[in-house]
């Protein structure tokens, strides 16, 4: 006989593929975090300065600085090339506990030669002698 027609609504149907939850979540932390550093290295303009953004827009000292000193321990998460301490401070002290984020940091430690920055939690850090800066968080 011959051979049957097909209408174009028969052919081949593709389902659209679906990102799990988890996944999307993650993404979306990750895309949220990409955005915070770059917001933040952009408004970094002057080195010298420690910093927060307040509801006004005005910037306001958030966190301490100390030179050479490195609060070992306490490490929640570590961020890569990043140029300064205020800017690592800047980062650490403005994270929210949300997605994957279960305990909020409230200090860091930055370490020039691999422009790393370490978030932490105070309670769990001691402090040692050592190259770069660490601060805790005011607020």
């Amino acid at each position: 006989g011959l051979p049957e027609m097909q209408s174009a609504s028969d052919q081949d149907h593709h389902p659209t593929q679906t990102i799990p939850l988890g996944k999307a979540t993650l993404l979306a932390g990750l895309v949220a975090a990409v955005l915070a550093v770059v917001v933040i290295a952009g408004t970094a303009h002057n080195p010298l300065q420690t910093w927060r953004i307040a509801a006004s827009g005005q910037i306001v000292n958030a966190f301490s600085a100390h030179e050479g000193v490195a609060y070992a321990g306490g490490d929640l998460f570590q961020v890569n090339q990043v140029e300064s301490a205020q800017v690592c401070g800047g980062i650490c002290c403005n994270v929210p506990i949300a997605f994957m984020i279960t305990v909020k940091p409230d200090s860091y430690h930055w370490w020039p030669e691999g422009k790393t920055c370490w978030c932490k939690s105070f309670f769990l850090t001691h402090p040692i002698a050592h190259v770069g800066v660490s601060g805790k968080c005011t607020r």
